[in-house]
């Protein structure tokens, strides 16, 4: 795990500790609860290590999730053409850390401002916080869009490379 997505949550982690501590004072059951809720953010900035596939024509999902949509769509922004979106769902457990979907280079980034609708809403798409990749190799250009939800209205979508 990556000390960096970890670094993310320091704030969530540092207010918990600290309730943690205060409640111990009002009943260590409480306090347990916060210990509890520091368990489970731990695990929601998770970061495994993944395997990747040594064939070069390989794409990979860029997300942990379920498939919620396979779809054509038109893409305005970098491909400004008919392509396949496909659309994945992260739930509160699933890890929320996304990857590049070929070995390639970014060749776009955009961050968008916006609405922390529901990520399952249809028209979340157009209006929530998001941050448009595009990975370029000598095959192929894929655009991933990462979208916040409602669960993550507080949160930012964070840009690193590993």
């Amino acid at each position: 795990m990556r000390s960096q997505t970890l670094c993310e949550g320091r704030w969530i982690f540092a207010i918990l500790a600290a309730l943690a501590v205060a409640s111990w004072w009002l009943t260590p059951w409480l306090s347990l609860a916060f210990l509890i809720l520091i368990i489970y953010t731990l695990a929601f900035f998770r970061d495994p290590d993944r395997i990747v596939p040594t064939d070069p024509t390989a794409v990979v999902a860029a997300a942990d999730g379920t498939v919620t949509e396979i779809s054509e769509i038109e893409e305005p922004d970098v491909l400004k053409a008919k392509t396949r979106r496909v659309g994945i769902f992260l739930s509160i457990f699933d890890v929320h850390t996304n990857r590049a979907p070929i070995d390639g280079r970014i060749i776009y980034r955009e961050h968008r401002h916006g609405l922390c609708l529901d990520a399952r809403r249809s028209d979340c798409s157009q209006k929530n916080e998001a941050m448009t990749w595009a990975f370029q190799n000598s095959r192929v250009t894929i655009v991933v869009r990462q979208l916040t939800g409602d669960c993550a209205a507080h949160r930012r979508l964070v840009a690193s490379g590993r």
